[in-house]
């Protein structure tokens, strides 16, 4: 998606799913059943839910999650049910910061 800014670098060769990541993370959008259920460490019910793509990749989203997702905003689906409604106003205040900081240039926006 081009002109698409990104205040995060995510290390994910799905560029869609990294999009809804960014989404979740900066402004709040729920995701699917399969990105919830990483989002809160559901093993089973990520598997379950995930397409063939994503279930070859489940280790490499898990770890860019890790990695990249603040600490409060994933762990249990009542982690990012918190972050979806912006408790104690957790993701707004994270996103202004983001923002200040500016957005991360994507170097990898081939689409797979």
């Amino acid at each position: 998606m081009p002109g698409h800014e990104y205040y995060h670098e995510w290390d994910l060769r799905n560029r869609d799913l990294a999009h809804t990541l960014e989404h979740y993370v900066m402004r709040g959008f729920a995701p699917g059943g399969f990105t919830s259920a990483v989002l809160a460490n559901d093993l089973f019910g990520a598997v379950s839910h995930a397409d063939n793509w994503n279930k070859n990749a489940i280790v490499e989203i898990a770890q860019a999650v890790a990695i990249t997702c603040p600490a409060t905003a994933y762990g249990s689906y009542e982690a990012v049910e918190a972050w979806l409604k912006d408790k104690d106003s957790r993701r707004s205040e994270y996103a202004t910061w983001k923002m200040l900081q500016g957005p991360v240039k994507v170097h990898n926006e081939v689409p797979f």
